[in-house]
């Protein structure tokens, strides 16, 4: 194929290049990704016990069984080779404390990492990818000590080092980010605060950051040249010397940063710039950026996957357009103020369609706050970083961190106080295809002699999104595990079924996923019902009331939770949804789940919480009107429920399966998939395509999977 592709060139020749190009893109992705992210050589089944020797890498858990990552030394029955160790997430009960740095050897069941996959939602399992972490396992086992290894690598003692000095201000998470590009001290609620108010992006190590190191390495080693008086022969070219130990100096920051995207692409784009200027060349022509991507791009072409990567070189890309033409030294204060501006803006506007694809929204102060906080993030508070974290080893110098730490804690409690609607602007259903022709237009204008040629991608986007069919309702059965978690919606209004489950006593999925689908799709929650207290059905209740949704719940459990849900009706935009339960006598939780009847034109949905086969023929017998076009198996999947004639009263054209992917039941049960299939349905389980939705429109539905549609080939079973 790629002698073709090369005789194609031939003929061609401006474009023999460009397919070489295409030709090495594609010969370097493979060999990434069989060196560095495939598992192909080691075949496991979660079934058989092998022994496995590991080092502690980080522990999540502060007492048995201790959740923890894990480097996979070797594993029994596996191939040694010359691939770089992977990592597995793992679980581990043991008497003894489990810290970092401990060799261990156990007996695990292994599988393959994999985690929930919803849309709109942060993917861990790419995440996990990117970590080089490719399974998840749990000790079945006695297990060893064998050894404890103090990890003394500069970088670990340096992270060390800067949480040691940095330990007693309140904004820590800042300077513990500028100092070393870690951003694992930032909440949850302040990284947020951070988007809205637009100043995330200065958290990043950059080019501002790298130029800076660049400049004290280069003006240091020349000051220590001047004051040494050492003899130099007049032919020697001591601005090479003075070059190469600033770029060195930015390259231990990079290392010390951990090669984190943005950095490394920092670095390698001044490099490029100083071999340009070396040759004596224009250094600031689109060759620079061209190359720097390139190299970037071929130490891990799966830096793709950061959106960090398109945040970095567009940004550039945009002050490089701009600077090229208004940048002078004899700049005045006002003029230069007005070209801060002038970059601003066209950072805000060349990055806009990015951040509406990434972060569903713009933050709309951030274009006033910038102007202030980049020169003084950049010329200001991070030389002063550097400074304290240099000398702070030498001399007592913890007041003037606590100086800066008040004023700038003052300042950013001050912004916090700016209004939400202020700060930040939502849009929804900023998908793909808009993403690309915003950029085509922005191209066209910026290079076209003829600008009303950009309404071109603008009319076609606009014609194709009126001749789109708009959908009468829609069902969402979310990834949740072991557990349930749904929404119907119809004209941005909303209501939830179930919470899904909680973990840890601690974590659910109520604000990394439920409520950003809701954000995304800027719905107006109505209702919320819970089939019954278990804790894969409402883990998510506390955290659901704390968002503010606690009265939603009233309408279906006006007598509270413990109570059945009332039998009741709703209208919600033309859906008919209807409650009722079994009302078995038994004192059976799960036979009083509460079940919905969701209707609209020719189509319906049956939630059916986890009732058995004893609630099923309660039902039945008293004459409920079951049929409906997508059934929500009960309990799961499980044997005890989804009965014959259960079938045979709902005739389901659909069955969704909301169940974890080899959890420790196994759900679906194979004898419900086969009382299913004899029935000649479909069967769809959010264990093996994620997130289901289902799009009703008035003479069809359209069936959608969150791996299908939001994973990569490299991603795929």
């Amino acid at each position: 194929m790629s002698f073709a592709v090369l005789l194609a060139g031939a003929y061609f020749k401006p474009f023999l290049t460009l397919l070489s190009g295409f030709i090495c893109a594609i010969l370097v992705v493979i060999f990434h990704y069989f060196i560095f992210y495939s598992t192909s050589d080691c075949q496991i089944d979660y079934q058989q016990r092998r022994l496995v020797r590991f080092e502690v890498v980080e522990t999540y858990s502060e007492k048995s069984p201790y959740y923890l990552k894990a480097n996979l030394k070797s594993i029994e029955s596996c191939p040694a080779t010359i691939r770089p160790t992977p990592f597995a997430m793992l679980s581990i009960p043991s008497d003894k404390p489990v810290v970092s740095g401990d060799e261990i050897s156990a007996s695990l069941k292994l599988k393959r990492y994999r985690s929930v996959k919803n849309f709109y939602s942060f993917d861990r399992e790419r995440q996990a990818l990117l970590e080089r972490i490719f399974y998840k396992g749990r000790s079945v086992g006695e297990i060893t000590y064998l050894d404890h290894h103090t990890n003394t690598s500069l970088r670990d003692r340096y992270l060390k080092y800067i949480d040691k000095i940095t330990a007693n201000s309140r904004l820590q998470w800042l300077y513990y980010a500028l100092l070393t590009g870690d951003k694992s001290k930032i909440s949850y609620e302040d990284n947020n605060q951070l988007r809205e108010l637009g100043l995330s992006h200065l958290l990043a190590i950059s080019g501002l950051h790298i130029g800076l190191i660049y400049a004290v390495g280069f003006f240091s080693s020349k000051w220590l040249l001047r004051v040494s008086h050492l003899p130099i022969r007049q032919s020697f070219q001591l601005n090479n010397i003075f070059a190469l130990f600033g770029f060195s100096c930015s390259f231990i920051y990079v290392y010390l940063s951990g090669f984190i995207v943005s950095a490394s692409r920092a670095l390698v784009m001044l490099g490029c710039y100083l071999v340009i200027y070396n040759l004596g060349k224009n250094p600031l022509r689109w060759r620079s950026i061209l190359y720097a991507l390139c190299i970037v791009l071929l130490i891990d072409p799966f830096a793709m996957l950061n959106p960090g990567l398109y945040f970095s070189f567009i940004a550039v890309t945009i002050i490089f357009l701009l600077t090229r033409n208004t940048l002078d030294v004899r700049l005045g204060f006002l003029n230069r103020f007005v070209q801060l501006f002038q970059i601003q803006c066209a950072l805000f506007i060349g990055l806009l369609p990015l951040s509406l694809y990434f972060f569903n929204g713009t933050s709309i102060i951030g274009l006033l706050i910038n102007l202030i906080a980049v020169p003084l993030v950049g010329l200001l508070i991070l030389p002063l970083l550097i400074f304290y974290s240099l000398f702070s080893s030498l001399f007592d110098i913890t007041s003037l961190l606590s100086l800066v730490d008040s004023v700038l804690y003052l300042s950013y409690q001050l912004l916090l106080s700016i209004p939400h609607d202020w700060r930040w602007f939502p849009f929804s259903e900023f998908d793909f295809s808009l993403l690309v022709i915003s950029y085509s237009t922005l191209l066209i204008l910026l290079f076209c002699p003829n600008k009303y040629v950009c309404l071109i991608p603008i009319c076609i986007y606009a014609v194709d999104f009126k001749l789109q069919p708009k959908a009468q309702f829609q069902l969402d059965v979310f990834d949740v595990g072991h557990g349930l978690m749904v929404m119907v919606s119809a004209n941005n209004k909303a209501i939830i079924y179930d919470l899904g489950p909680q973990y840890f006593g601690r974590y659910d999925y109520i604000r990394r996923v439920l409520l950003q689908s809701i954000r995304k799709q800027q719905l107006s929650v109505v209702a919320t019902v819970i089939s019954h207290l278990d804790n894969d059905h409402s883990g998510g209740l506390a955290s659901w009331q704390l968002a503010g949704y606690a009265e939603t719940l009233s309408i279906f459990h006006p007598k509270g939770l413990e109570e059945s849900c009332k039998t009741n009706s709703l209208t919600l935009e033309g859906v008919k949804i209807n409650s009722f339960h079994a009302d078995d006598s038994r004192d059976n939780r799960n036979d009083l789940s509460c079940l919905l009847k969701i209707t609209r034109l020719n189509y319906s949905v049956l939630l059916t919480g986890d009732i058995s086969t004893a609630a099923e023929t309660k039902l039945i017998e008293n004459g409920v009107d079951l049929q409906s076009t997508v059934l929500l198996s009960p309990h799961h999947g499980s044997n005890t429920s989804s009965s014959n004639r259960f079938i045979n009263a709902v005739e389901p054209e659909v069955v969704i399966h909301s169940s974890a992917y080899q959890g420790q039941w196994l759900f679906p049960h194979p004898d419900v998939v086969k009382r299913y299939n004899e029935h000649h349905i479909r069967q769809f389980s959010t264990a093996e395509l994620g997130h289901i939705r289902i799009k009703f429109y008035e003479d069809n539905y359209r069936i959608e999977f969150a791996r299908e549609q939001e994973s990569y080939w490299f991603e795929q079973d």
